[in-house]
């Protein structure tokens, strides 16, 4: 499966990266996991046989949940980036590690993914401290803060950026994916070629261009980061 993957694919995700080093056993057939046991994952050995393989294949790592150091070190090694969300960065009680400003380079952000509400219907269900802090961290001063939230994505270090359609579109819990761990009624939702109007694609251009997003401008500064090395 992986292999066929990365064959039609520019990037392959890893879901679930922190099993690889430690996962959770339950044997086969148990009504409950209560007598189920944590185990050690392949670990780097795994990544490096795919190397051995494949090649330099693109990978990013869903390092969501629980990152130990142990887990943070096998990204390391692997050299994978991993993965950021606005979404999970406004606590008013702590600073989180999914604030822009403690990321590094090598990661992909993301306002949130297709497992999360929608921008809109997440900022409508914010607590009242967390929804102050969020809007004056991301510098909201605008009618729609989906958008704000967007900005603040694009703007940030990490060498990838993904918005979802649904948050370009603004969209509410009609627009939501997925809703993990239920059945039915999910990855129903669909784009159509009334949506991709004219107003949607300049406000994409815009904000792409603003950030130094667009593939030209990425091109245009690798040209000159090579001319300068010389």
């Amino acid at each position: 499966m992986f292999v066929r993957r990365s064959n039609f694919l520019d990037c392959v995700r890893i879901d679930h990266f922190i099993g690889f080093q430690n996962y959770f056993s339950i044997e086969y057939g148990a009504k409950t996991a209560k007598d189920g046991a944590w185990h050690k994952g392949p670990g780097i050995e795994l990544f490096k046989a795919i190397k051995k393989e494949l090649g330099d294949v693109s990978i990013i790592a869903e390092d969501l949940g629980v990152v130990t150091e142990e887990v943070r070190r096998l990204r390391e090694q692997a050299g994978f980036p991993g993965m950021k969300l606005l979404q999970f960065a406004f606590d008013a009680r702590e600073e989180s590690d999914y604030l822009p400003h403690r990321y590094t380079r090598n990661t992909v952000v993301y306002t949130g993914t297709h497992d999360n509400e929608t921008s809109r219907t997440w900022f409508e269900h914010l607590p009242e401290q967390d929804l102050e802090y969020c809007l004056d961290y991301i510098n909201h001063t605008g009618k729609n803060p989906v958008d704000s939230l967007i900005k603040a994505t694009l703007s940030s270090v990490s060498d990838t950026a993904i918005i979802p359609m649904q948050d370009y579109l603004n969209l509410g819990e009609e627009g939501r994916m997925n809703h993990p761990s239920t059945l039915g009624n999910n990855w129903r939702w669909r784009m159509t070629d009334f949506d991709f109007t004219g107003g949607l694609k300049e406000k994409i251009r815009r904000f792409t261009e603003l950030y130094g997003r667009d593939p030209l401008q990425l091109r245009e500064r690798e040209r000159h980061d090579s001319i300068d090395k010389r």
